[in-house]
């Protein structure tokens, strides 16, 4: 699956579009006939009032799902061992010098354990090997992801969040 912020491609081709992107094609006037729309109040909404008018407006496939649900949604990204089954609490932990540090990892580690992003931390730690590997340069970090003191250790950003009181909550709102 892409993720295009709005807009996820699944591997199939099928597009989830948030509500405000799917509004946007129908004002443009385009189909949303492959597309699906992550369900709330809005796509409810847009669909009852549809029909209730009888507008004639294309009602919104709102999807809860497997689709939308997927609890794999990072198995078909292509992690090759030894990254896809590595333990990147413990490559952090490594990384870290002081106790204080230590303990910021273990704090956000298990946060990304309760969203089930431990998967996108193994393919991180895989694509910045492959960045430095080929010499490739990336940015120095921005954004909230400098709030992430894992994220500086496995090399997404150069700014660690230790040095300026930067809250690990601001990147996982």
């Amino acid at each position: 699956m892409i993720d295009l912020g709005n807009r996820r491609i699944c591997d199939d081709g099928t597009v989830i579009l948030t509500p405000a992107a799917a509004m946007e094609v129908l004002y443009a006037g385009g189909s949303l006939d492959d597309a699906w729309v992550v369900p709330c109040e809005d796509v409810t909404m847009h669909n009852d009032s549809n029909r209730m008018l009888d507008a004639g407006m294309q009602q919104l496939k709102a999807t809860d799902g497997p689709r939308y649900q997927n609890t794999n949604w990072y198995g078909t990204w292509g992690t090759p061992e030894p990254y896809a089954s590595m333990d990147v609490l413990a490559l952090c932990l490594d990384r870290c010098g002081t106790d204080d540090e230590r303990v910021r990892v273990c704090e956000e580690f298990k946060l990304f354990q309760e969203r089930d992003m431990v998967p996108v931390l193994r393919h991180l730690v895989h694509m910045v090997d492959r960045l430095r590997d080929a010499g490739v340069t990336w940015g120095v970090g921005r954004g909230s992801s400098v709030g992430s003191f894992v994220l500086y250790l496995i090399g997404i950003n150069r700014i660690n969040p230790l040095d300026y009181g930067l809250d690990i909550n601001e990147f996982l709102k």
